[in-house]
């Protein structure tokens, strides 16, 4: 074997992967673009998640609060910007009260102990623009720069032995004895960016060929591909239309509110979740480390659902949306109030369910590890999912 494991993709969860592993592995990482965390990693509201909205007892509840408490202890120590502003969860309508009791019960069941409810008094103290009639405070609730965790986890993976390389796509996957064999497509083939009429609705065993390959074994494959997992996943042969593995590509706009349109805010203000959201937060507020405002991300299906195409091309028309829904709690902004902020890309299972995080020797493919529909949390859980990664792969030692 060339390595003893490839990690495919190298977002946050990747990196994390390899900072993990490294230390006791030799190591591969595959990443399409031109340099790391340049995927959905890099479009995102660099929020760490206290663990609140996810099923008691997922992986996502679970990894959540595992997650953030070893980012808390790696900002401590002075590696990337991180600051605990705490945010609140506001209700804008009667009928919204009692769901706002359902998800302070939901958090403290996950281990959230320090989520409470505010009333209107606190909030209007804390921030004197927000009109809501209750809330829930959550005060281990963060936000950090998510480019500079990143550095961190890549400068951990490479002191302990890691290799990067970029531009490169992984185009077959196939089980050899004794591990795994890869086709790795180089170059502008691998750069080429996703067109809808290449994701049909039963994904290919294998992709055509776009440019030179070469080939490379390792004892064992992490699968952190991002919005290409499930792809990688029909590289190996599973059918992840069948098994319900199929992510489908959920697309979130961001928009900024103009100077001196939106007074300045102290904390994250977050809407109660949609009832009928899939997994989706609503149009929420979040700071940056400077102090910034942003407002989303939205949430839409592509259509047809299947379709798969990278477009970063912002939909200004959605201001009024945003404006009408930010002002539910924040009154009196406007479209002609924002200005657009970016688009990402989620990776997300249909309905939206927990992560799947497994090694597939059930299925006679040891060695494999999948790591498919890792959205939101993803980012805060990204050093709780190495471990249980590594937890899979602890025989697959150093040679």
């Amino acid at each position: 074997m060339d390595v003893d494991v490839i990690i495919v993709g190298a977002g946050v969860v990747g990196l994390a992967v390899a900072a993990e592993l490294a230390p006791w592995a030799e190591l591969l990482l595959l990443e399409r673009e031109e340099g790391y965390g340049r995927g959905v990693s890099s479009r995102n509201s660099e929020v760490v998640h206290a663990g609140i909205y996810y099923e008691p007892g997922s992986l996502k509840a679970r990894l959540c609060l595992e997650g953030r408490r070893r980012i808390e202890e790696w900002a401590a120590q002075g590696h990337f910007g991180y600051r605990k502003t705490g945010k609140f969860i506001v209700a804008t309508r009667r009928e919204e009260l009692s769901r706002l009791d359902d998800l302070l019960e939901q958090g403290r069941l996950n281990g959230v102990t320090s989520l409470r409810r505010a009333g209107v008094e606190e909030l209007a103290a804390a921030e004197p623009a927000v009109r809501a009639l209750a809330a829930l405070w959550s005060p281990e609730t963060a936000i950090l720069d998510s480019h500079g965790l990143m550095r961190h986890l890549w400068e951990r993976a490479r002191a302990a032995g890691a290799q990067l390389a970029c531009r490169s796509r992984v185009a077959a996957l196939r089980p050899v004895a004794g591990g795994w064999e890869l086709e790795v497509e180089e170059g502008e083939g691998a750069l080429a960016p996703c067109r809808e009429e290449e994701a049909p609705p039963v994904l290919p065993r294998a992709l055509p060929r776009r440019g030179p390959r070469l080939t490379i074994s390792a004892r064992a494959v992490v699968n952190a591909a991002g919005l290409e997992a499930d792809q990688v996943a029909a590289l190996a042969g599973i059918d992840v239309e069948g098994e319900g593995l199929r992510q489908y590509w959920s697309r979130g706009e961001y928009f900024t509110p103009r100077g001196g349109a939106c007074p300045p805010l102290r904390h994250l203000i977050y809407p109660l979740p949609p009832a009928d959201g899939e997994g989706h937060l609503g149009i929420h507020v979040t700071l940056d480390l400077g102090g910034a405002l942003r407002f989303g991300p939205s949430a839409t299906w592509p259509c047809p659902p299947h379709s798969r195409r990278e477009d970063f091309a912002q939909d200004e028309a959605l201001a009024a949306d945003f404006a009408a829904g930010v002002s539910r709690f924040l009154p009196g902004l406007a479209a002609a109030d924002l200005r657009p902020a970016g688009v990402g890309l989620r990776p997300r299972r249909k309905p939206a369910g927990d992560f799947y995080i497994r090694e597939e020797g059930r299925r006679g493919l040891a060695g494999l590890v999948n790591l498919i529909g890792v959205e939101s949390p993803g980012l805060t859980s990204a050093p709780a999912i190495a471990r249980l990664v590594g937890e899979h792969l602890a025989g697959v030692q150093r040679v």
